[in-house]
């Protein structure tokens, strides 16, 4: 940034700030609101005054999901603005999908002008009439850590500062600032200068030492110890930590209803992704950062078996009703955590040859067993599971699929940590699509797939997003899978009532998506490839041709498949 560079407005200082914490890209769907943000971008343009980059994203959900894929992949928070309180109500869904998954994101949106004459921020059109709300932060506010709206520009650096530290403190999550036009269009105080953020972002908590050594001990005397895994962190640290206890003390690894993959699957101690038969067998659980360890309706561990959850925020408490069993509750990072515990395990003498051997055979026939199955899903339609095997042979291992109700984790088969992601429990749908966006901003040159259902292809906005992967040049691979309803909804209705009328139907009320819309023609408008795939047998070359167009006409590909409605 250049030195001594004064803003001569509240809007450039805000940018100038926002830069300065890190922040390289701002997600605009802009509005009446944004005049005092587009003149500050207009002003500097021919100084070398460093700007978060502003990006034109035509829905509020999109630019939302997009700086959560650009975070899991990253590690480094961004920020949207959107256009007052329309604006941020679409937005909240995507909030809704931060807040859930721990996402550090500054939010921000314009708030229609409050004066109607003598400032230049003041009213100018009717609309700003009918925008004014009494308290336009009431809609996100239990979804967010921290909310506030400016009322003068010299709070400018406060706030922004303020605000990313609160987003960056364990446990992670957005933040949102409301911005008047009035005070973004004032004058920036020239006796003010913009400097270094003046608040750091707290030290990630670690358990204390004694605890740890106790953990310790649990395993050593444990007869089948398991770690249960839900999310990971951005860098992988985590990953490490779990895979060096996996390793060297034969703890298995279950990854239960996993958002973001810790281990690759075929790992010897990777128990896979369901944790019913391991809690028949486990007499000690670690819980890490697990929201959903088990279903507590369908599962329950054995009796007598100890529980220990660790986590920032290990009872989850923005969750009102969570009763999980827990004997020990540690907050912490989960990896600095497992990292006192691993150093104190390598100081017992511990003969776990056996039990390795024992895990790895059960666990080297289980995912025999279950890619023998997915191969029988090739017919017409396809299985799920057939998809995502399909999908797994062309990835490579740098390569990352976003999972909306698409093709389970297993059938991907994750060579490394952090390649698959799947949508956050909160699940505002239509986030796979745009998060595979944020993820291809970040790192366009490795393939970047979004593997997504019908109805979450829809709620993507697939015509904004498309625009937005051409625009932006980012060629990504959509695999749309079709089965024509909703298919968790039937499941539900089929799951509650088992003996129920609605289970016998052919086609149940409120499930049909019937007549679907020719998602190829959506891709095409923006000129991208597609093709239609019905039968299995034809899906491998399908994909192997959509791979040759992204990579020579660096343009996104659309691969719809037809497949089944598992139960």
């Amino acid at each position: 940034m250049k030195k001594n560079h004064k803003p001569s407005t509240a809007a450039e200082a805000l940018l100038m700030r926002l830069k300065l914490n890190g922040i390289d890209y701002l997600f605009g769907n802009a509005g009446t609101d944004f005049a005092p943000i587009i003149e500050a971008y207009a002003n500097t343009q021919k100084t070398n005054v460093s700007l978060p980059e502003p990006i034109v994203i035509p829905h509020e959900t999109a630019a939302v999901a997009m700086a959560h894929g650009y975070y899991l992949t990253t590690g480094k928070p961004q920020a949207a603005m959107v256009h007052v309180n329309v604006g941020l109500a679409n937005s909240l869904m995507g909030i809704i999908n931060t807040a859930s998954d721990n996402i550090p994101f500054f939010m921000m949106a314009g708030r229609t002008p409050i004066t109607e004459h003598d400032r230049v921020g003041s009213r100018m059109t009717p609309v700003q009439y009918g925008q004014e709300m009494r308290d336009q932060s009431t809609m996100l506010r239990e979804s967010v850590k921290w909310d506030y709206e400016l009322r003068y520009p010299e709070q400018i650096s406060d706030l922004v500062d303020r605000g990313v530290a609160i987003s960056m403190a364990e446990p992670r999550g957005p933040v949102y600032l409301g911005l008047p036009r009035e005070p973004l269009a004032d004058e920036w105080p020239q006796n003010r200068t913009i400097d270094h953020p003046t608040q750091s972002i707290p030290v990630a908590p670690s358990a204390d030492n004694k605890t740890c050594k106790k953990i310790a001990k649990y395993i050593k005397d444990a007869k089948n110890p398991i770690l249960i895994t839900q999310r990971n962190d951005p860098e992988g640290k985590l990953s490490e930590e779990v895979i060096k206890l996996a390793n060297n003390f034969a703890v298995a690894v279950i990854e239960s209803f996993p958002i973001q993959n810790v281990m690759p699957f075929d790992h010897n101690m990777h128990g896979g992704y369901d944790i019913a038969p391991w809690l028949e067998i486990a007499d000690l659980i670690i819980v890490l950062d697990a929201q959903v360890p088990w279903i507590q309706r369908h599962q329950k561990p054995k009796k007598g078996t100890k529980i220990i959850h660790i986590a920032p925020d290990p009872l989850f408490s923005k969750m009102p009703v969570r009763s999980f069993q827990n004997d020990l509750a540690v907050s912490a990072t989960p990896s600095k955590a497992l990292e006192l515990i691993n150093s104190h395990l390598s100081k017992f003498k511990i003969n776990t040859t056996k039990r390795f051997e024992n895990y790895a055979d059960a666990n080297t026939k289980r995912r025999l067993t279950i890619h023998n199955k997915m191969i029988e899903g090739d017919g017409s339609p396809m299985s799920p599971a057939f998809v995502g095997k399909c999908i797994a042979r062309i990835m490579d291992d740098k390569d990352v699929v976003f999972s909306e109700l698409g093709p389970p984790t297993v059938s991907l088969d994750p060579k490394k940590p952090n390649q698959v992601f799947s949508s956050p429990f909160s699940g505002g749908l239509g986030w796979g699509l745009p998060a595979t966006l944020g993820a291809a901003l970040a790192n366009p040159n490795r393939l970047n797939i979004a593997c997504v259902g019908e109805g979450s292809y829809i709620f993507a906005n697939p015509v904004a997003c498309h625009q937005i992967a051409e625009a932006l040049e980012l060629p990504i691979l959509i695999v749309i899978m079709n089965n024509g309803i909703w298919n968790a909804v039937r499941r539900a209705a089929r799951n509650v009532y088992p003996q129920g009328t609605a289970k016998k139907m052919n086609q149940m009320p409120l499930t049909s998506l019937s007549p679907l819309p020719d998602f190829c023609k959506i891709a095409e408008a923006s000129r991208g490839w597609s093709k239609r795939v019905e039968n299995g047998t034809d899906l491998p070359s399908a994909l192997n041709d959509a791979l040759k167009f992204i990579r020579q006409k660096k343009r996104s590909a659309v691969i719809e498949v037809k497949v089944i409605s598992p139960d």
